[in-house]
């Protein structure tokens, strides 16, 4: 054992000096230099100075708390429960590493406490591990500690998380007079996360005329369930946040704003955006895609350049709003100065922001860029396949479309409903029209996808342009929309083109039934007359729609911008 100096002895200045040591150690490599000069003086010795050290290395490293707990001849509970938190924290969590230092505890005959408990749940609902869940629920019951109240929010948290939001209801319902307001944020948040709004609002209310406080966080729940439900719910907690002070609060100020932006309501979220004292990145983000959807260009980077001058650095998430915008708009020379951007700020190209980047010049005509971009992704989703897909349909490849997916499946990545839409539109517009009835097939057969009304009328155009009217039609008598307007126009279409009166009447009249008629299918029709030169039929169905009708058909456009 080295001689023990002056420095380590356990005074409290020595002990306030190693705590303020700690307390600023705000990076792993301080950490190591800290426990370095801990080894180098024996201060690591100490019981007290060690947990110290473990509890800072917990915030920053797991695997270098583990390293320091392992050296710990003789670990106390405090130790124990500082790794188990070290653990749920990580970004990386591993239930597999946490459960038996658990297991360690129990089998070493230490006390547990609620907080032992607290962490490895809290570790088992980020793992989504409902089965090690649930034996941690059966320890609390025989252990008693359930009834901590701490105890019971992080079992509603750990069920709602795991999907088990039946279980997490009982709970909360079995302690009517031990709740407080993070039992109701949790269950809230339990009913947000499987989209039931309608439910979330409901416990608002409940929470609300029962008397509890409401917090930030029920009230950044409850904003977000009113940002997918019908009605004033929105501006109503807006109204209370205001009147009992809670818009200070910067998650409810970006909750509101949030809500706004989902809703269409940009105007009024400009106006809380506004006043919030100190903007994050998460709130400028928030506005900067409402805009982009918006299709408001000029707004998005107008609050780019506000947020810079701020000091709020933009990220990729920033980005990828800005590209939303420039693709609807056709804002190419935009699209290239953020890609320059991108390059500069050394920004990771991840699978959101290179299926922006696609997805942009794939709409603008720059498919080669767009097949660059894609091919130097290093992690690709479904919706980057799909997105580089769309990209050759659209632009006339629909042989490379085909084979794209067929490369996409290879990897191992599963199509989902959009991507079938994509790769059935481009057989469609290449006439490969057995192509496309295969794949129909297997999107239904193989992997169990319901098709949509999109999918039915990418079908019938499929057979419609190939001059296949007979096989379209019979598809359409099959559907089981029998309302499907999509399908019927696609069919009238083709109609025109291949000059089949008899079933070009038949769709028109189809669409006329479902209350769908579009002043385009007249226009379709009595082209289909004027094809099989049957001029008093033209004559007739314009008689019925008016010369006025007839000149408000709306022209299609497209933006492009050429050189830079």
């Amino acid at each position: 054992m080295p001689p023990s100096p002056s420095f380590i002895q356990p005074s409290p200045r020595h002990q306030s000096q190693l705590s303020k040591l700690l307390k600023s150690c705000t990076q792993t490599s301080h950490l190591h230099q800290i426990h370095a000069r801990m080894i180098k003086t024996g201060l690591n010795l100490l019981p007290f100075p060690t947990s110290k050290l473990l509890a800072a290395a917990a915030l920053l490293d797991a695997t270098h708390a583990r390293s320091i707990f392992d050296r710990i001849h003789t670990p106390n509970l405090f130790n124990y429960n500082t790794l188990l938190r070290a653990y749920s924290i990580a970004p990386n969590p591993a239930v597999e590493e946490a459960l038996p230092l658990f297991k360690s505890v129990k089998a070493q005959e230490i006390p547990l406490d609620q907080f032992s408990f607290i962490s490895t749940l809290k570790l088992c609902a980020r793992c989504f591990a409902l089965e090690t869940g649930r034996q941690l629920h059966g320890s609390i019951l025989r252990s008693g500690f359930q009834l901590y109240l701490t105890v019971r929010n992080i079992l509603i948290h750990f069920y709602c998380a795991c999907g088990g939001i039946a279980q997490a209801h009982q709970l909360f319902d079995e302690m009517p007079q031990r709740r407080d307001a993070v039992s109701w944020s949790a269950l809230m948040g339990g009913y947000l996360q499987i989209s039931q709004p309608g439910k979330v609002m409901g416990l608002f209310r409940e929470m609300h005329a029962s008397g509890y406080e409401i917090n930030a966080a029920s009230i950044v729940g409850a904003l977000s369930a009113s940002s997918d439900a019908c009605g004033r719910g929105g501006e109503l907690l807006h109204g209370y946040c205001m009147k009992v002070g809670l818009c200070s609060d910067l998650n409810v100020a970006t909750a509101i704003v949030t809500m706004y932006v989902r809703t269409g309501c940009m105007g009024a979220a400009r106006q809380v955006f506004d006043v919030i004292p100190r903007r994050d990145l998460v709130v400028y983000n928030c506005m900067v895609d409402g805009y982009a959807k918006g299709g408001l260009v000029d707004e998005s980077l107008a609050l780019v350049q506000q947020m810079k001058y701020e000091g709020v650095r933009p990220n990729a998430a920033t980005c990828v709003g800005l590209l939303s915008a420039c693709a609807s708009s056709g804002a190419l020379v935009i699209g290239r100065h953020i890609h320059e951007h991108v390059k500069e700020e050394c920004l990771e190209l991840d699978a959101a922001l290179g299926t922006a980047f696609v997805d942009l010049y794939s709409k603008c005509g720059c498919l080669e860029k767009a097949v660059e971009v894609f091919d130097r992704m290093r992690h690709r989703d479904v919706k980057a396949w799909t997105s580089m897909i769309l990209g050759f349909g659209v632009n006339g490849r629909a042989a490379d479309a085909l084979q794209l997916f067929y490369e996409m499946e290879e990897k191992g990545v599963k199509p989902n409903e959009v991507t079938f839409l994509a790769v059935l539109s481009g057989c469609s517009h290449g006439g490969l029209v057995e192509a496309g009835k295969e794949l129909f097939e297997r999107m239904v057969q193989e992997y169990g996808l319901s098709p949509r009304v999109e999918h039915y009328g990418c079908m019938v155009d499929l057979l419609g342009r190939a001059g296949l009217l007979g096989e379209a039609y019979e598809l359409i008598k099959s559907l089981p929309l029998k309302e499907d307007a999509v399908a019927w126009r696609a069919l009238l279409a083709a109609c025109k083109i291949h000059g089949n009166i008899e079933l070009g009447e038949m769709a028109q009249q189809a669409l006329v039934a479902l209350w769908d008629e579009q002043l385009t299918d007249s226009i379709l029709l009595s082209r289909t007359y004027a094809l099989a030169g049957r001029w008093v039929d033209v004559a007739r169905v314009r008689d019925l729609e008016g010369e006025k009708m007839m000149d408000k058909k709306e022209p299609g456009c497209s933006l492009i911008e050429i050189g830079d």
